[in-house]
């Protein structure tokens, strides 16, 4: 086996190996774009679009530090404009990517948009991935250059959100990361990596 690199930290000792990060959230909040930052490519499609740009799931796979991380991107399965059969055949699509493997669920949300149809988004991702789904999943907020504008840390922004939102956040065990999209900065990737590890080490009940 190849020495450990002296930049990585002896605590990255997983008996995990693979991991399926899903993207979760309602059209326009910056799914793909986010997949693509995690992937350091531009894989899934993502443009500025009135229309939903991702249609289907699709599924991209890298390696971050020691870990194998499936990233599956998919389309809007929150929207009740969404004909039943066409969100079913989305939802069993993203349970076959998922595989046997270890899942954490991704939810992808705008910083400066709260949006009705966002209020009851934990309800719907129980009734879509089972009652256990909020401890696997992690916020992500798209959209971080609007709090370096308004001079917001995250912190402040949490701090001052609407009470909707804070409720799911706190549900979601406070388990929050802020993404830039345009940046090419690696510390908003590892910031989100670390927060799935965290996941991963409950959901594999290591000690």
């Amino acid at each position: 086996p190849s020495l450990e690199h002296p930049t990585e930290h002896c605590s990255r000792k997983h008996i995990y190996t693979k991991v399926n990060v899903v993207l979760l959230g309602l059209a326009g909040t910056g799914k793909s774009a986010s997949g693509n930052t995690i992937l350091r490519k531009k894989h899934f499609v993502s443009k500025p679009s009135s229309n939903p740009v991702t249609t289907e799931c699709q599924v991209e796979e890298t390696k971050i530090n020691d870990l194998h991380v499936r990233v599956i991107d998919t389309p809007d399965m929150f929207d009740d404009d969404t004909e039943p059969s066409v969100r079913d055949k989305h939802v069993k699509r993203c349970k076959e990517l998922c595989e046997s493997e270890l899942c954490v669920f991704v939810l992808v949300m705008h910083v400066s948009r709260f949006t009705d149809g966002e209020r009851d988004i934990l309800k719907k991702l129980e009734n879509t991935f089972g009652t256990k789904v909020k401890e696997q999943t992690v916020i992500l907020f798209t959209r971080g250059d609007d709090l370096e504008e308004a001079d917001m840390t995250l912190e402040d922004f949490l701090r001052s959100c609407q009470p909707g939102l804070k409720e799911i956040i706190e549900k979601c065990n406070n388990r929050c990361v802020v993404f830039e999209n345009r940046s090419s900065s690696s510390d908003q990737v590892e910031k989100l990596m670390n927060t799935v590890s965290v996941v991963l080490k409950k959901t594999a009940k290591i000690d």
